[in-house]
């Protein structure tokens, strides 16, 4: 069986369109670089106009502090 990205530590791989002042958004997670990279190709071919690039990105898992109740 086929096992499917279920959190975003599955998937390093990110496709990043470049927006203007230095901002970026996140258009697809990939678990393989491979993945990612012939997506990139895909954009970057029916979007020319667009700034694509290819990420690795991974996400670090932030654990909740609880603090003692005073």
């Amino acid at each position: 069986m086929i096992e499917l990205a279920n959190n975003l530590q599955d998937c390093p791989w990110a496709v990043v369109r470049i927006l203007p002042k230095c901002q970026r958004c996140i258009v697809a997670r990939y678990r393989n670089r491979q993945d990612a990279y012939d997506s990139l190709r895909v954009l970057r071919r029916f979007i020319p106009a667009a700034v694509f690039e290819l990420m690795f990105d991974p996400v670090v898992e932030q654990k909740l502090v609880k603090t003692p109740d005073l």
